[in-house]
């Protein structure tokens, strides 16, 4: 796990409260007091910040099978240094999770890129749709693709290739893509436009299946095409709406199934959403892609990115002010 490195200011002892929570475990340290007494230090992460816990284990003992990036309860009183002292730690119940807001245990810790974290978080739990909402909990909140959706690089040498790029594409096509939509259709209705977000959003989940938690390519990355786990990615959602709202499960099946540049999966586009998120798609690669280009010169002219090649015109009407 991570090392624990959060300091906190200290806080007067007549302000320590009580609490109960439900958190991801992302990080946990042993460690002996002064008199020798047994303590873990644990690291307790959703989608608003982390908290630093201590466990006297002498006291309270751990449940076992409690792992990384499981969800957890934690009950105890808030203390000095605002560090939580536990009386109670263990696995959350069915029911402690499904209160959770949509996407709130994702641990905003992963993610390089904070700002774009809390855009994701804030439009999914905007989103009228409550069964797109849960789709979103069913995808994205899995133990095995979480930290590689923060983490992991759009592509390794093309475009949005840092740590955090998958994210930032991945909202870019979204937003993007609606945009497109209510300009070209301003009276499609609401779910229409979170069904064409959420497409968007998740057009690249099976990228998550070529980089490994770190946001490293493993065997995958040369053996496979990310497209052909995209439905993977998204099985246990698309089971939920083809249970509850069969029409979504179909609509964004559709979506992904035809909208990659070159529509590699050979089945053309039947409705517009298609058509928006592969044109976002494209735009929002060919503009990192030319940011980048552009990044080491005067910024006009010609530019070349491996084989791509940018140009801005030159003319003084222009440029910039």
């Amino acid at each position: 796990m991570k090392p624990l490195d959060i300091h906190r200011p200290a806080r007067p002892p007549h302000l320590a409260r009580s609490f109960t929570g439900t958190y991801r475990l992302t990080g946990r340290v042993a460690f002996f007091d002064d008199v020798k007494t047994p303590f873990l230090k644990l690291r307790l992460s959703d989608c608003e910040g982390d908290h630093v816990a201590l466990l006297n284990l002498d006291k309270t003992s751990v449940p076992e099978r409690i792992g990384h990036l499981d969800t957890v309860t934690a009950t105890g009183v808030k203390g000095l240094s605002s560090q939580f002292m536990l009386h109670e730690f263990r696995k959350a119940t069915q029911d402690e999770m499904a209160s959770l807001a949509t996407l709130q245990s994702l641990p905003r810790v992963y993610c390089p890129v904070r700002e774009t974290f809390d855009q994701l978080v804030s439009t999914a739990q905007s989103l009228h749709s409550a069964h797109l909402r849960e789709f979103l909990t069913r995808v994205l909140e899995r133990q095995d693709r979480m930290e590689a959706f923060l983490n992991a690089p759009a592509s390794v040498s093309y475009h949005h290739a840092y740590p955090g790029g998958l994210l930032q594409h991945s909202l870019d096509v979204a937003n993007n893509a609606v945009a497109m939509l209510r300009l070209n259709e301003p009276d499609m209705p609401r779910l229409m436009q979170e069904t064409c977000f959420v497409a968007g959003l998740l057009h690249d989940i099976g990228k998550t299946y070529t980089y490994d938690s770190k946001g490293k390519p493993n065997a995958a990355w040369k053996l496979c095409s990310h497209d052909a786990f995209t439905l993977e990615a998204c099985a246990y959602g698309l089971a939920y709406l083809d249970q509850h709202a069969p029409d979504l499960a179909i609509m964004l099946r559709h979506v992904w199934t035809c909208a990659s540049p070159g529509a590699r999966y050979g089945q053309p586009a039947a409705m517009t959403l298609a058509r928006y998120v592969r044109d976002a798609d494209g735009q929002s690669a060919m503009a990192d892609n030319q940011q980048r280009a552009f990044s080491r010169t005067n910024g006009w002219g010609f530019s070349r990115l491996g084989q791509n090649l940018f140009w801005r015109p030159e003319g003084p009407t222009l440029q910039p002010q």
